[in-house]
């Protein structure tokens, strides 16, 4: 992990890269929001997507916690932290595919194929295991970039059928992927709010969008009569 030493004094401690604590709790607080109002639908869709939102939310308080402590607690802590960050964010890459699998099987009217589920989930603990040994992040941002590249296909076909909601998702994916952009060619603006900070925001800005479009989603398949 790239760290910037910018810090605060807390109670007589260092806490580290400020900007990226504060950044990460907002994408908590929006994600919490956004978990609450999309879970009361209780079915498929917007609760595996609720589910993306929320554990990406979680993984960011850990991202949070090992940038601002670093390794003043040992570095057995930070690893533990690290790595469960990037394990949450793996999950929640999960859902996010889940999701937009759901979607693609109500459009055409059909059941999941289990198979595929099953693969991606097989897949999933596999990169877990890298992870654990490699504890690398480029690994979660090459395959959260897949994953949403196969959501806003999913997305966009949808909103060529006049789908206003798969539209605004689209819209938030396509946000996202600037938080990608930002954060590998390390653009900054200062050192206090640097290509970490604008990454965060960029994602809190593109979590905002794709539950608006989620939501309209789900009101549109209420409204139609399909089971979402």
């Amino acid at each position: 992990m790239n760290f910037d030493y910018t810090y605060i004094l807390c109670f007589g401690r260092q806490v580290f890269e400020p900007m990226v604590l504060l950044t990460n709790f907002i994408l908590f607080l929006v994600s919490v929001y956004c978990f609450k109002r999309l879970i009361k639908y209780r079915s498929a869709y917007p609760s595996e997507m609720a589910s993306f939102i929320l554990i990406l939310g979680i993984s960011s308080c850990f991202g949070a916690v090992a940038h601002a402590v670093h390794y003043q607690l040992g570095t057995g802590f930070f690893q533990v932290v690290f790595f469960s960050c990037n394990m949450l964010n793996l999950i929640s890459i999960y859902f996010f595919f889940k999701g937009s699998y759901t979607y693609f099987n109500l459009q055409r009217e059909k059941v999941a194929n289990k198979k595929v589920l099953g693969f991606v989930i097989a897949w999933i603990m596999l990169l877990l295991i890298v992870e654990a040994v490699q504890n690398e992040f480029l690994l979660i941002k090459i395959h959260a970039a897949i994953v949403l590249i196969y959501g806003l296909t999913v997305h966009f076909l949808a909103f060529l059928k006049k789908d206003r909601g798969s539209g605004t998702v689209v819209l938030g994916i396509v946000i996202s992927f600037l938080s990608i952009l930002v954060h590998s060619l390390k653009f900054s603006v200062d050192e206090w709010f640097n290509y970490k900070d604008i990454a965060h925001t960029i994602m809190i800005i593109s979590m905002i969008v794709i539950y608006r479009g989620i939501k309209l989603n789900s009101d549109r398949l209420i409204r139609s009569g399909k089971e979402v």
